[in-house]
């Protein structure tokens, strides 16, 4: 499989009002990132996760969509996103974003 739907958890939005738009939250529940959490999720631009060996230079090629990037994913969430998670550093993410 290439791409997948994101997994969105019930709880989003409430926690999105709880916790405001940060930069690093988790893209399914939007909870905070804990301390040591390093996953991520390569989205499209038709907001699907797209298979870890896809690059985004490749990506357009290969799912016919552009790539959007990598997104955190806390821990809990990646558990329903099998297979489609990369582990990367936080700090590397942040010095990419901007």
């Amino acid at each position: 499989m290439l791409v997948k739907e994101l997994y969105e958890s019930p709880v989003k939005e409430r926690n999105l009002d709880k916790y405001g738009e940060l930069s690093d939250q988790c893209i399914c529940c939007g909870k905070p990132m804990k301390s040591g959490e390093s996953l991520f999720v390569h989205m499209n631009s038709d907001w699907m996760a797209v298979a870890p060996h896809i690059t985004e230079e490749t990506c357009v090629e290969i799912t016919g969509a552009d790539s959007q990037g990598l997104y955190p994913i806390g821990n809990d969430c990646a558990k329903k996103m099998i297979g489609f998670t990369v582990k990367h550093s936080f700090q590397e993410y942040i010095s990419k974003s901007n």
